[in-house]
Formats: C-alpha cells, structure tokens, sequence
C-alpha cells in the first residue's frame, strides 16, 4: 500500500513529519486543555503551529481551535494571555478575580467582551488560580505525552515484539560453479526457512538438508537488490531444488573459522604479523573448525590465557601459518587483548563458499497484559536513557551522533528512514517505537526550565509558591517573548543544519 515511500526520502520524511510531529503535538495540547477544563481556566485558542494563523478550523464551547504558519509545535492560549505575554496588563493580583473591576481599552477586557457577548460569564484567566494547579495545567501537555507514549508502546507489543525465533544463514561469498549456484542461489542470499519451517541452527539446516537427500525442498530467502551495496534493501524469493549429494558435500567441506576484520597498529596481534582477512582456525591444540560460535570461543580462550604465550594456527590466501603472541593481560578500552576485531565465519578452504549466521527474528503479538507491562517498561527505559544522559556526556560515554541538537526536519528525515524499512520489512513496530520516542522527547523537552517552554512557565509558578506573591505577569511576559525569539531562531540555525547535514548520513 505505501510501497510508493520506499526509496522516496524526501516524500517518507513529509509523511514521517504528518504521522510522527503533528499527533505528538495535538495530543501535548490537548494535555494542556484538558487539564485548564479540570482547573478552570479558560482557553481561548487551540493552536496547531505557530502564528500567523492560516485559518479558523473550528470552535468549541469558548475556544477557537486554528491552524497557523509555522510548523515547529503548537499552543493552547489560556485567557489572560497569549503565547507569550500577559493581556491582563494593569491589573493587580488582589484584584484578579474581580473582571468587573477591568479598565476598558485592553485586551483582556475586549476578551471578556467577547467572551460575554457569546454567553460565557464565568470564566478564570490563567492568573486566577494558585500556583499549583497552574503548574499541574503547564505540566499536564508533558503527562499527556508520557501517556500516549504509554498506549503507542501497548500497541506495539500486541503488534508484536521482536523475538528470535532461529537462525539465518547469509551467503557472503559463492562460487559461480558452486552447487548452491548451480540451483539458483546467489552472493548475498538469506537463507530464512526451509519447507515454511524457521531454521533452529546450523546444524538443524544440515539435517534437514541430509534428511531430504534425492528430495526436492523449497528454501525462503532474502534476496539483496544489490549484493555489492551493504545499505541495499532487500525482497523475498523462495527456491525449489532437489537435495543431491554434491550439494550436501559442499556443506560439508565448510569449517567454522574467526575471521580477523582488523588489527590494531601496536598491539600484540599486530607485532605478531597478523593480518585483516586471516582465518584463524586453532588456539594453541583447540580447534574452532567445528565450534558453533568460533568468534565467542575464542574471546572466552584469549581471556583465560591472558598474560600467557599462545600459538594461533591461520589460513591466509588458501596457505597455513602459526603466529605466536602473548594477550594483553590489562588491555586499551576498545582495543581487546589480542588488538583485533573478529567475526565467526563458515568457509570452505579456499574460501569459494562462505557463509555467515544471524539470529532470525520474527515479531511476536504479546498478551494484552504483558502487552501493558511493556508499554509501562519502555516509556520509563526511554526517560531514563534522557535523565541520564547528562552523566554520560560529562563522563565522555557518548555516542557522537547522540551529542547532535537536531530539528523537526531531522526528526522527519529520520523517521522517514524508519517508515521506508517498515513499509519494506511490512512490520510497523519499529515505526510506532520511533512515534512512542518523540512523544517521549517532546513531553521532557517541554519540561526542560527553559523561557517560552511549560518547564520555564513551572519555574516562575514555583518562584511564586516559594516568595508567597507572584511575579509580575508583564515581566513573566517580557522573559518568555526573549525565550521564544532565542528558541526560534535557533530551531531556524538547526533547521538550516539539517538541510545541509542530514542526520540520516549518520545512520549505520
């Protein structure tokens, strides 16, 4: 159905920013006006974007509901005033309750008048009420995201959860005269189930395979668009053959190997002579050749023989040779003992057919209970990733990528990215993750005591309850006006960042 998005950035991002933005600000608003009807206050207008006001879309009760120019959020304007300034200018605090005692020839008098003609007598401006329930109408836009974030999460886990159902088996290299060429497979295959069944391992795909010697099997795979592109995307195929006995000695001959990706300058592997590419296939007298993670057993015998002499046994272009090298007892961080990245690989000698295993995951429905339980647990893994995050910056345990202030258009390009592989992968969990996420954002940014925010509206509201009187609303007025012209203008700067610096070049 929206096939259409998938290779289409720009369009999946427009889409993204409808699906992902806008519902994540209605439901922050509507937090705030549900919770002004449950204090009193008296909302005027229901905004969605910023002003200017491209036009009137309804009205309800006293508050017009508008939609207006700038797409970067939203408001609700309580009576008393607007985004950021106060209209009840003049009036003192003692006297705010009594709207008979209003000076004509101001803008909360005209509001009155209005409110007046059109029936509605009873009304409180946002000044009318005391500190707290002010605060619980400024907090509850942030509460209303945490809740949605809530509910998308429920969603998700009766959609399903990611779960490991098997084992895949990726094609990484394959000969053109190899038997599995010869009946249809090709480098970069996924090789998923066999006769519609998930496959339990590698050794459950031998079996089966020898099961079915002389028989004919139908195999489903993953078929890259491009087996040369790592970032390719992918579609289904499924292939039909008879299991013959050249087929099954091919399987054969493959030995399980730890392939070595990279070497650090320096390190013991390195003055050892080993090289990125060598296949190491024997730790001192063990061999890996028939492990079923090489990679993992090799970690585990490194570790226990650290500070100790060891002989590597290694195939390198198809020829044998052994180093020697002593592992790193107190090792760099991120450098390991040896100083070498690694991975498990399955190859015959000479490397005409090798193929690598990955966890295959299917997604999941969840019962409704465990469903809610998730829902509970991610919302409050997410916030405390946010809280944390601070600590892990000064402690320089960040990701660089995570240190980025992005805009609206990197939220869309993003989530855009994340629409196309659901549309591809027709799984939608990962995409109502990313919804579930920006809620999350949007409400804790919201909070943040930061002028034109509900944190920096919060933060004069406590100075209140602590001082006992409040502060002039003119000069609370005048504090948000300078907030929201600085929180434009830089959403302005990132914006203009995201344009020229996409963040989806930083997705792996």
């Amino acid at each position: 159905m929206f096939d259409f998005l998938v290779g289409n950035d720009f369009l999946s991002a427009i889409v993204a920013f409808v699906i992902v933005l806008i519902p994540a600000v209605i439901i922050h608003e509507l937090g705030h006006f549900f919770a002004a009807k449950a204090v009193g206050i008296t909302i005027l207008e229901f905004g969605i974007g910023f002003p200017p006001r491209i036009g009137k879309l309804f009205t309800w009760r006293e508050t017009e509901f508008t939609f207006n120019l700038i797409p970067l959020g939203g408001f609700v304007r309580p009576l008393g005033e607007d985004i950021v300034r106060p209209t009840t200018k003049g009036l003192e605090a003692k006297d705010q309750l009594h709207h008979d005692q209003i000076q004509p020839n101001t803008p909360y008098y005209a509001e009155l008048q209005r409110l007046k003609a059109r029936g509605f007598t009873e009304v409180k401006s946002v000044y009318d009420v005391k500190p707290l329930p002010r605060i619980f109408f400024m907090a509850a836009g942030a509460l209303a995201n945490f809740v949605f974030a809530v509910v998308v999460f429920i969603l998700v886990g009766l959609v399903g959860l990611p779960t490991e159902v098997g084992t895949r088996i990726g094609l990484a290299e394959l000969s053109p005269n190899s038997a599995m060429a010869t009946i249809g497979f090709q480098k970069g295959d996924w090789i998923r189930r066999v006769n519609d069944t998930p496959i339990a391992s590698y050794d459950d795909f031998i079996e089966t395979l020898q099961a079915n010697n002389g028989q004919s099997v139908t195999v489903a795979i993953s078929r890259p668009q491009n087996p040369n592109d790592q970032n390719t995307s992918f579609f289904d195929e499924t292939l039909t053959f008879t299991v013959t006995p050249e087929l099954l000695a091919e399987w054969a001959a493959i030995g399980s190997y730890v392939r070595v990706s990279s070497v650090t300058e320096g390190s013991p592997a390195d003055q050892a002579g080993i090289q990125p590419g060598d296949l190491i296939y024997q730790f001192n007298d063990v061999s890996v050749l028939e492990s079923f993670d090489p990679a993992s057993d090799l970690q585990t015998m490194t570790a226990n023989a650290a500070g100790e002499l060891v002989t590597l046994a290694i195939l390198r272009d198809g020829e044998t040779t052994t180093v020697s090298l002593t592992p790193r007892v107190d090792p760099p961080a991120g450098e390991g003992r040896m100083g070498i990245g690694i991975r498990s690989e399955y190859t015959t000698p000479d490397e005409s057919f090798v193929f690598i295993q990955n966890p295959e995951v299917d997604y999941i429905p969840q019962p409704f209970g465990q469903s809610i339980q998730y829902g509970f647990e991610s919302t409050g893994e997410i916030l405390g990733l946010i809280l944390e995050f601070p600590s892990r910056l000064i402690r320089g345990e960040t990701q660089p990528g995570e240190n980025r202030i992005v805009s609206v258009v990197a939220v869309s390009q993003w989530g855009g990215e994340l629409l196309q592989d659901s549309v591809e992968d027709q799984q939608i969990s990962t995409f109502l993750r990313y919804i579930g996420l920006i809620s999350i954002a949007l409400g804790f940014t919201n909070l943040l005591p930061i002028p034109a925010l509900d944190g920096g509206r919060i933060l004069f509201a406590v100075i209140e309850l602590i001082r006992g009187k409040p502060i002039s609303p003119e000069r609370e007025g005048f504090v948000h006006m300078i907030g929201l012209i600085l929180l434009l203008s830089l959403s302005v700067l990132l914006i203009i960042n995201d344009l020229s610096n996409p963040v989806t070049d930083l997705l792996p």
